[in-house]
């Protein structure tokens, strides 16, 4: 029995380490919840790959979001009528614009959220059409780059405007453990200086019909719709000088930084300065010796 006890206690390390490597090669991880309903889901997700770490919290505003998840194009030919051109050729956006609105400020709110291990994972049922399949992925931001992987739903992306991504093998976390998927890896500084994406693309057939003058169509009508278009217009200007300001703001904060980052540098100094002159002053009146004390002139009797 001893000898059975002292094995045992002999193999417990072993095992706590056999089963610690199984978890990471099983990549296992802890999900927190951001949001869950019935239009989607987005959670945070601890990535065990212990060679990752994000730039995270990472603070990006809703704008720049919005601007990332409607220019995300799917090449593939899609079955989901939000997906579907005319043609069945023509690349179309993920993400219907109700999607992408109802995206958009769940991954800010995750992102803020998130550490350097982990990743935002989102799962959205499209709202554009019964026949969609919902979308899954992930993002999280990484050296001044935000990385955008669809697992499900369009593994085959494009972004618009295309000078501001490109391409990569995305990684097995990002991609719910699929193997060769791609990523957009996309500069979100450049892209907040950009215009908002338009609309959905229509298909040909509704192009067509929109351009089509209708008889007995009125003045009055065709003003209704030039004003129609010159607000959307005046949005695109409205967000861009919104975001334009967000920029300031956020120089005008790092500027603020800087400065209270060399007050405090200079705070210190004065301080050592300080504490040096005090220390220099002791010692000088701990080698100034005090001259001793004259006795006083005892009186001497007289005789």
């Amino acid at each position: 029995m001893i000898g059975s006890s002292l094995l045992t206690e002999t193999l417990k390390p072993l095992v706590y380490a056999c089963l610690a490597t199984a978890l990471v090669l099983t990549g296992c991880s802890t999900t927190t919840r951001i949001s869950h309903s019935a239009r989607g889901t987005v959670y945070l997700e601890e990535v065990t790959d212990w060679s990752f770490e994000a730039s995270h919290p990472a603070v990006i505003d809703q704008i720049t979001l919005l601007k990332i998840v409607k220019g995300l194009y799917s090449d593939e030919s899609q079955t989901g009528l939000s997906r579907m051109s005319a043609g069945g050729t023509k690349p179309m956006r993920v993400f219907s614009d109700e999607d992408a609105e109802f995206l958009a400020p769940l991954l800010a709110q995750g992102l803020s959220k998130a550490k350097p291990e982990h990743i935002v994972g989102f799962r959205v049922s499209s709202s554009a059409g019964s026949g969609s399949e919902p979308t899954a992925g992930s993002i999280y931001v990484q050296n001044g780059a935000v990385h955008l992987t669809i697992a499900k739903g369009a593994s085959n992306t494009t972004f618009v405007p295309e000078p501001a991504a490109h391409t990569e093998n995305a990684p097995s976390f990002a991609a719910g453990g699929m193997s060769g998927v791609m990523s957009q890896v996309i500069d979100y500084h450049a892209l907040a200086k950009a215009p908002m994406p338009g609309t959905m693309p229509m298909a040909e057939s509704a192009r067509k019909a929109a351009a089509t003058p209708v008889a007995g169509a009125t003045t009055a009508s065709k003003g209704q719709v030039f004003s129609t278009a010159s607000g959307f217009q005046g949005g695109e200007r409205d967000l861009q000088a919104e975001t334009d300001q967000l920029s300031k703001a956020k120089d005008a904060i790092a500027k603020k930084d800087s400065e209270i980052n060399m007050l405090r540098k200079e705070s210190a100094w004065m301080k050592r300065e300080l504490r040096e002159r005090d220390e220099e002053l002791n010692a000088l009146k701990a080698s100034v010796k005090t001259p001793p004390k004259k006795k006083k002139a005892e009186a001497q009797p007289t005789r």
